[in-house]
């Protein structure tokens, strides 16, 4: 039997994430060059959408004679700084035309950039954020530079401004704990296991943009700093010899996490817990709870004090204290196993204490489906991430319903021994099994997402479906959920007809990557597998067991007082 013959695929250098035999790849793309630095001297390239930067710079150094590190490329005022990303994951898909700065290595010319805006449309916060940036140039022009914290496992860098106060905290991407740029040592390629379970490298920038878009959705309620994407260049930042992209490359263009700077007095670690308001503590406790928040320690959250007018004759000063959330990079994890340890207000007295009826009614307004709707649009987690936190906000409402306190729910949400399941993963395990075996769920139990939900906007679209219960089909543990085959040339050649076109879509994963992983052999594994969705009837399951917890809870609650036996009196006493 003769072995059809496959198509090589290309693996040089300079190759994208696309599929180079799509009919939509093969269209040639003319640049236009506009020639900022030698004005008059415009000229344009003729390019793919799969080709790097990198190939686009090295043409533009064979026609222009400019040396690499030299000049800028800029479209929509974004710099294309990452050499090993394509055009199309640019943007740049027709022809455009792109901008030729020149980076003047002498005047040592920095900038800082948005990359992505996040914020929410006002207007005093959009010019918060921007008087911050310019005041962050302004000392990039004086010679003032970044700062490097002297405490931390990552790369944090403090912006000051011309009179050397600082206006913001900067966090790269690689610069995070086993990551490539790391300046503390500890070193490791992008998305390696961090140094906190279910959170890897290079993702933490995205959980402090995430715990601010939290925070936004809610009328900041809890008092996390301003926080968005920038990119800024600078020599002050690190970068690793064998992971530079360039060697000629002197100035780092850095991507991160920009986190405006909040006056305060101290950390809680030198205060007394019983010094803080209550509702000022558990508006804490509430986020921590949504966002699965893996490192709550005294210096994570800041205090800011405030003089109290005393009546005459009062010698001792009073305060009120306010406290500020920071640092969320070890939030959202892939997993449960946090312990109780993690989180310094486990102990406070204050979180023994019920909820108040304004807490009940913040509470009630969580909206976790339209949160987690938000955080997929805007920022970049992964989906299991997602459910975790849609599990522990629900688990929040149930428990704020059935008049809990924060002691009681973290008792559920944490682990107490390091090496045992907490109540939540139990639950999460149960209604896995449930839910991959076509268990239902109790009658009694159908009506129950009107309780969960009953002030919530989104009440209709989440009425329980009882013919979703119904056995259906679904993908068990085991089966592979990707089907990938090798292209060879007949395959090629009737591309071009719609009808393949569209049975070839159907069978696209989410990975770009993947049409051009391998050559000649066949695609055993591939590095990012579509994510695993979980409908409605897994959130059922979920709340089910919940509330079973939630009622053994109060059941231990409300025993009854405990009889005391006689003291025993030994004989010699006697």
């Amino acid at each position: 039997m003769k072995k059809v013959q496959v198509k090589r695929k290309f693996e040089s250098f300079g190759f994208c994430s696309s599929n180079p035999y799509d009919p939509r790849a093969q269209k040639e793309l003319v640049l236009h060059i506009s020639n900022q630095i030698q004005k008059g001297n415009d000229f344009t390239i003729k390019m793919y959408s799969w080709m790097k930067i990198s190939i686009l710079k090295i043409k533009i150094h064979k026609t222009t004679k400019f040396d690499l590190a030299d000049f800028r490329i800029l479209y929509k005022n974004q710099e294309l700084s990452l050499n090993n990303q394509d055009l199309e994951e640019y943007g740049i898909k027709n022809h455009v035309t792109l901008k030729l700065m020149a980076r003047k290595q002498g005047q040592q010319l920095y900038f800082i950039n948005s990359i992505h805006n996040i914020l929410e449309e006002s207007k005093k916060i959009q010019e918060y954020f921007q008087n911050a940036k310019w005041a962050v140039e302004g000392a990039f022009m004086k010679g003032i530079t970044p700062k490097l914290t002297a405490f931390g496992t990552q790369g944090t860098y403090i912006l000051e401004d011309q009179n050397h106060k600082p206006v913001a905290i900067f966090k790269p991407y690689d610069e995070e704990a086993l990551a490539p740029n790391n300046p503390r040592g500890t070193r490791a390629k992008m998305n390696s296991p961090g140094l906190r379970q279910g959170i890897l490298s290079g993702e933490g920038v995205d959980r402090e943009v995430a715990a601010y878009l939290i925070d936004q959705s809610s009328q900041h309620y809890h008092n996390v700093p301003l926080t968005n994407y920038v990119q800024i260049c600078h020599t002050a930042f690190h970068e690793s010899e064998e992971y530079k992209q360039f060697q000629y490359e002197k100035i780092p263009i850095k991507e991160g996490s920009f986190q405006l700077y909040i006056k305060h007095d101290d950390n809680v670690g030198n205060f007394g817990s019983g010094l803080f308001p209550s509702l000022e503590a558990r508006k804490i406790a509430i986020l921590d709870i949504r966002i699965l928040n893996c490192d709550r320690n005294e210096e994570n959250i800041l205090v800011r004090k405030k003089k109290i007018n005393q009546p005459t004759g009062q010698t001792r000063q009073a305060y009120d204290y306010f406290l500020i959330p920071i640092d969320h990079g070890y939030a959202f994890p892939d997993c449960f196993k946090i312990c109780r340890d993690e989180v310094v207000w486990y102990h406070w007295g204050q979180m023994a204490q019920p909820f108040t009826q304004e807490e009940k009614q913040f509470i009630e307004k969580i909206d976790p489906i339209k949160d987690i709707e938000i955080l997929r649009e805007k920022v970049k987690l992964r989906e299991i991430c997602l459910r975790n936190v849609r599990i522990s906000t629900t688990l929040l409402k149930l428990g704020a319903q059935a008049d809990l306190t924060i002691h009681d729910i973290t008792e559920i949400l944490y682990r107490e021994d390091p090496d045992e399941l907490s109540p939540i993963e139990i639950a999460i395990s149960k209604a896995e099994y449930n839910y991959d075996n076509n268990i239902r769920v109790p009658k009694e139990y159908l009506n129950f997402k009107e309780k969960i939900f009953k002030n919530n906007l989104i009440q209709k679209s989440l009425e329980f479906d009882q013919s979703s219960l119904q056995i259906q089909e679904r993908t068990k543990q085991g089966q592979p959920l990707i089907k990938l085959q090798i292209i060879d040339e007949n395959e090629n050649k009737n591309l071009k007809n719609d009808s393949i076109m569209k049975d070839k879509e159907r069978q696209q994963t989410s990975d770009k990557k993947l049409a051009r992983v391998g050559s000649q052999q066949e695609i055993k594994k591939c590095c990012k597998p579509m994510e695993k969705v979980w409908n409605e009837d897994f959130y059922s399951h979920i709340a089910y067991f919940l509330q079973q917890i939630i009622d053994n809870k109060l059941q231990e609650k409300c025993q009854s007082p405990r009889k005391y036996r006689p003291r025993y009196i030994s004989e010699e006493v006697k």
